[in-house]
């Protein structure tokens, strides 16, 4: 198959997907649509994604064409390149490519993500006309998503120094539990020794103000790691952690167990003190027996230890406790964990799986986690949590990043068993169609020995539910697994690398 050939069924496999966030298809006969820059700047401040010139969206996916491709990446270019109307260019050559697909030139304009450090992109010099992607639309975006675009160009948050806050602003025996697991971990440097500012001193929770003749300052993450919760409250009022147990409940119960910032059980939690507690919670659901059933299996518990407080550290280090739009939350449900954190994530969802690289915006809180052995290994968390699911054949792990706040869904069930609402017989061709990736119909009867009724019914059933789709017609359908987020991504770096290839 030739490369055109690959980059054709790509596209026509992401065309068939309930959503599209990394693709745009544009008419562009004769001239550039006028909406294009909309979508740059959307894509530019998400995920980046893929313009495709001369294709129609609607009724169906259909190529038109471009009659003057040369003209149009001219003007693509010089558009580009003008402050007055886009913020940042961010093409190069290499971004856009002429393809030949049925007889008919298209043009495919690859549109990376913006370094967070340069982000918002927008257009007309002018912050009101910021665009981001939502789904398969460009949006502008609200005040409190500009704000965050703002804050997300920071490395440094958590690092204001506080002048009214003193060490009576903390909680004692988080201090002291902490200076022991320090102490523990550091013997030779006789940590217990030290009074206790001395030793916050040293871990950077209180600074030395250069500014104010040397006097030692508590920071924001300082507050925020063992400070009392009324005075974490009092500098950041929408600061909140919450944990949920819902396992093996009623669909009328709300919980089985629960840790919230607030709650009288709880008196003075802190990031310091929420995460010690809902570790141990979080080992102590994996030290009960929850073989849920033969597709949910309790493996390498020590693994899963691994992978869950990577996911509850991640979940703190990166939150934005400057957000007042959702909670940082952590929920235990039958066959996933959710770990739920206010602010966008600052690299890809490639990079965080991939692990290698960390851009964290509370880079001082970071710090005290370090200290104390957690995520010691900069940008290696997503790596441990996705190697853990495939390790253990689980579903993939599903991490869904937004403007506003980022989830990570930490599967403990094999793609069958996550989906206990299915009949026996869905269930069954789903695990087939998992195994093997893509298959007919005649497949799986002749596979799974079901008649062609329960096969059909059961096909009907996983595509309105979104967990497989079909491609093709008639005889010629195929029937796939619906990709995840980090599937999806993954496809389009195929289209980028196949133009790539294509433009050398």
């Amino acid at each position: 198959m030739s490369i055109k050939q690959d980059l054709t069924q790509i596209i026509n496999n992401l065309c068939e997907q309930a959503e599209s966030n990394e693709l745009e298809f544009k008419e562009s006969l004769n001239k550039l649509p006028k909406d294009i820059w909309e979508t740059y700047s959307a894509f530019a401040n998400t995920h980046g994604g893929f313009i495709i010139l001369g294709v129609k969206e609607k009724p169906h996916i259909s190529i038109t064409g471009v009659n003057n491709p040369d003209q149009i990446i001219r003007d693509l270019f010089n558009t580009a390149n003008n402050k007055s109307k886009i913020s940042h260019n961010l093409l190069e050559d290499k971004n856009v490519i002429k393809h030949t697909i049925d007889g008919k030139c298209i043009i495919s304009i690859f549109i990376p993500e913006q370094e967070q450090s340069k982000k918002p992109v927008y257009l007309n010099n002018n912050y009101a006309y910021t665009y981001i992607r939502k789904n398969e639309g460009d949006y502008i975006v609200s005040d409190d998503e500009l704000r965050r675009f703002i804050r997300n160009a920071s490395d440094d948050l958590d690092s204001e120094l506080l002048d009214e806050y003193t060490l009576e602003d903390l909680n004692l025996e988080s201090v002291l539990t902490f200076k022991n697991i320090i102490n523990a971990r550091n013997p030779s440097m006789h940590y217990l020794e030290m009074d206790n500012l001395e030793f916050l001193i040293e871990m950077g929770v209180f600074q030395l103000d250069r500014k104010d003749k040397r006097r030692p300052k508590l920071t924001i993450a300082g507050l925020l790691f063992l400070g009392t919760y009324d005075a974490i409250r009092s500098k950041l009022p929408q600061f909140h952690l919450e944990y949920i147990n819902r396992r093996g409940i009623s669909a009328t119960d709300r919980w089985i167990d629960r840790v919230s910032t607030g709650d009288l059980n709880y008196k003075d939690l802190n990031v310091f003190g929420f995460f010690q507690i809902v570790r141990e919670k979080l080992n102590a659901t994996i030290e009960d027996s929850f073989e849920l059933d033969e597709n949910s299996i309790r493996k390498s518990p020590v693994e899963l230890k691994t992978a869950l407080r990577e996911a509850l550290a991640n979940m703190l280090i990166h939150a934005d406790y400057f957000d007042n739009t959702s909670d940082i939350k952590v929920v235990v449900d039958n066959y996933f964990y959710t770990f739920h954190n206010p602010g966008m994530m600052r690299v890809s969802v490639t990079q965080f799986f991939a692990g290698g690289k960390s851009l964290p915006r509370n880079n001082t809180l970071i710090t005290f986690f370090r200290r104390m052995g957690i995520s010691d290994r900069a940008g290696t968390g997503g790596k441990t949590i996705l190697t853990f699911a495939i390790a253990n054949k689980y579903q993939m792990p599903e991490l869904e990043v937004t403007t506003d706040s980022t989830t990570l869904k930490l599967w403990v069930a094999t793609p069958r068993g996550a989906h206990p609402e299915l009949d026996d017989d869905t269930r069954k061709v789903l695990a087939y169609i998992n195994e093997k990736k893509n298959v007919s119909k005649s497949q799986i009867i002749s596979d799974t020995a079901l008649s062609a009724y329960k096969v059909r019914k059961a096909l009907n059933t996983l595509i309105d539910n979104h967990i497989i789709f079909s491609l093709g017609k008639g005889r010629a359908t195929r029937y796939s697994w619906s990709p995840s987020v980090i599937e999806r991504v993954d496809a389009a770096n195929r289209i980028r690398d196949l133009i790539i290839q294509d433009y050398q």
